[in-house]
């Protein structure tokens, strides 16, 4: 059983029987655990802020331009303007979104729109939505979690990051000092012991129940000290594969190793925890809109693609809705996708065989990822017959993600893009297999649904 003393010293980054020191301290590192801790977070006080379900947004990342509008009008005090502030035109190096986030951050504590919690704890999260016609109530908890380099093999990454996000992602911690988006965690508990005890606490009234873009968002506190332990101590054994969060996670680190000192706040990363075995995780394809380097050829380019694949063309203006059910299909039988070229032209693209990419694989990708056809795109059409190299910085401006099929249609449409690639949504036992063999994943590989929201709940590094 913890004691109160125990919370406190959990909050401050000491971990039961751990001597306060260097967050990062060889004797540490070198067990083989994961270290998760409650924590007094900064929420919303609704007397001052308004209603919570204007003061919450999605992740940045997936903010388009008039949404991040719509949520600046809701309200003076909505995250958006902390977490993706707009840009100005008259920005300077001392004098821009980060600043402005900053500033409102502080401002917000000390009107009291912003308040600590009273205890330590951990906040637990559900959201029910519909996925494919059936319903779902995924839940789990938000926490500190002990930071630690990818290579100690306890968190697991499941793909690479965008060298633009990263450096945007390090500004802002750097301005703030504090964590607005949880990095999006899983964990592996056949025995849903942890689902049980979050359970117990999701029986009680809420503290806030949001409706948003057809999920139900429920949000409660549990501070028993009892079973803050018992949830802590089943994480001593068990390995973190990060969802989603991927930049937010590694700029945590790289700014704690930069200015974080012995006990600092900055040793954790807040991070929602939920159980990959409870059956209610949906991910979503992630679909590719391309413009060419180089002057593209339709005709050209699908002679390139010959070798390689079985072309199949759709009718002309065949809709979102056959395209792609036709895909999911042809994809259980081996890696597929559809390219759709503008004016209703769209193609069915099946790989004939899964080892012609191997001449054209680095050195460092493993085996494992040729199964998987978001790989496949990357490395042998990408790569090899666009000269699209998305590892480098300086090719990623040729690609842009969108899970929205329809849209993405219409920006070719628009000439926009040359092209989109639909692609079929990577399984689960894909991502944990090879995150725990330490493979990653082309950049946005996977877009697991729902997003969670950002201002639920705040970690501030005080110290």
């Amino acid at each position: 059983m913890i004691s109160d003393q125990g919370v406190r010293n959990a909050v401050h980054g000491i971990c039961p029987g751990e001597r306060s020191a260097s967050p990062l301290q060889p004797d540490f590192q070198d067990r083989n655990m994961v270290a998760i801790a409650p924590f007094t977070g900064l929420l919303y006080n609704e007397q001052e802020a308004g209603p919570l379900a204007d003061l919450v947004a999605p992740p940045y990342d997936v903010i388009r331009p008039d949404q991040q509008d719509d949520l600046y009008r809701r309200s003076p005090y909505n995250v958006v303007r902390l977490i993706l502030g707009k840009q100005c035109s008259h920005d300077t190096e001392t004098d821009n979104r980060y600043s402005r986030s900053a500033k409102d951050f502080a401002d917000w504590q000390a009107k009291g729109v912003l308040k600590e919690d009273d205890r330590p704890g951990f906040y637990v999260y559900a959201q029910e939505y519909t996925y494919n016609g059936r319903a779902y109530n995924r839940y789990g908890f938000f926490a500190r979690v002990r930071l630690e380099e990818f290579s100690k093999g306890n968190i697991c990454p499941h793909e690479f990051t965008l060298a633009k996000a990263k450096e945007d992602r390090a500004k802002l911690i750097r301005a703030c000092r504090a964590n607005f988006s949880a990095v999006f965690g899983l964990f592996s508990d056949p025995g849903h012991s942890v689902d049980r005890a979050l359970e117990e606490t999701m029986q009680s009234n809420p503290l806030a129940e949001i409706e948003e873009d057809g999920v139900t968002h429920r949000f409660w506190r549990l501070t028993d000290p009892t079973t803050l332990a018992k949830i802590a101590e089943q994480f001593e054994n068990k390995k973190v594969y990060i969802a989603d969060g991927h930049h937010r996670y590694e700029t945590a680190l790289a700014y704690h190793l930069e200015n974080g000192g012995p006990g600092s706040d900055s040793a954790h990363v807040l991070m929602f925890l939920t159980n990959m075995d409870n059956d209610a995780l949906a991910i979503y394809p992630i679909h590719r809109q391309v413009k060419s380097p180089e002057p593209f050829n339709r005709d050209a380019f699908l002679k390139k693609l010959e070798p390689y694949f079985h072309i199949q063309a759709f009718p002309k203006n065949t809709s979102a809705s056959v395209m792609i059910p036709t895909l999911e299909e042809v994809g259980n039988q081996g890696v597929a996708f559809c390219a759709y070229l503008g004016g209703g032209d769209a193609v069915l693209l099946k790989l004939k065989d899964v080892d012609a990419v191997v001449p054209h694989m680095s050195p460092e990708d493993a085996e494992a990822l040729k199964v998987l056809d978001v790989f496949q795109l990357h490395t042998l059409v990408l790569k090899h017959l666009m000269g699209i190299d998305t590892k480098r910085p300086e090719h990623q401006q040729y690609i842009t993600y969108n899970v929205r099929v329809e849209e993405s249609m219409q920006n070719v449409d628009k000439g926009e893009f040359d092209l989109v690639f639909f692609m079929n949504a990577t399984r689960i036992e894909q991502v944990r297999n090879l995150a725990e063999q330490g493979v990653r994943l082309p950049q946005k590989a996977t877009y697991f649904y729902p997003k969670l929201l950002s201002g639920l709940v705040i970690n501030r590094f005080k110290s």
